[in-house]
C-alpha cells in the first residue's frame, strides 16, 4: 500500500463509495473536479495512479487525463465513466493514453484489480 492514487469523481457520494471500498489495499486520495485533482498532483505528489470520471463541469476527464500526462508522464491513467460510448473511449485513448477505460458502475473487484494491475504499471515504469 506504499503508492498513492487520486479518485476524481464531482459526485461526492461516489467518491466516499470508492474510498471506503478501496481503503483497506490501497492509499486513496480524492478529488472533486480536474482543477482540485491538479492541484492535489501537484501539493501531494507523486502519484502512481489517477482515476478520473468523464462527465465533470469545467474540465473534463479527458482533458484532466491529458493534462496529467503531460504534467505527470509516469502517473498511470484510468478513465472511469457511466457515458462509455465508443468516441469517448476513443479520445481518452488517444488523447489521455490511458492504461485502462472502465464502465460504472464498476464492481469493487474490477476496481481493485484495475488498480493493482496499474500499481504493478506504475513500479515498472519508474523502475
Amino acid at each position: 500500500m506504499s503508492e498513492k492514487n487520486l479518485l476524481v469523481d464531482d459526485e461526492p457520494n461516489v467518491l466516499e463509495s470508492m474510498q471506503r471500498q478501496l481503503r483497506n489495499r490501497f492509499d486513496v486520495k480524492s478529488a472533486q473536479s480536474g482543477e482540485e485533482a491538479l492541484e492535489v498532483l501537484r501539493t501531494g505528489g507523486p502519484f502512481a495512479l489517477i482515476v478520473s470520471d468523464m462527465r465533470m463541469p469545467g474540465m473534463d476527464g479527458v482533458q484532466l487525463l491529458s493534462l496529467v500526462k503531460d504534467m505527470y508522464p509516469d502517473t498511470v491513467r484510468i478513465m472511469l465513466t457511466g457515458n462509455a460510448d465508443q468516441e469517448t473511449a476513443v479520445e481518452a485513448v488517444n488523447a489521455g493514453q490511458i492504461f485502462r477505460f472502465l464502465s460504472k458502475p464498476c464492481s469493487t473487484a474490477t476496481l481493485a484489480t484495475a488498480l493493482a494491475l496499474a500499481a504493478r504499471h506504475y513500479r515498472l515504469i519508474i523502475a
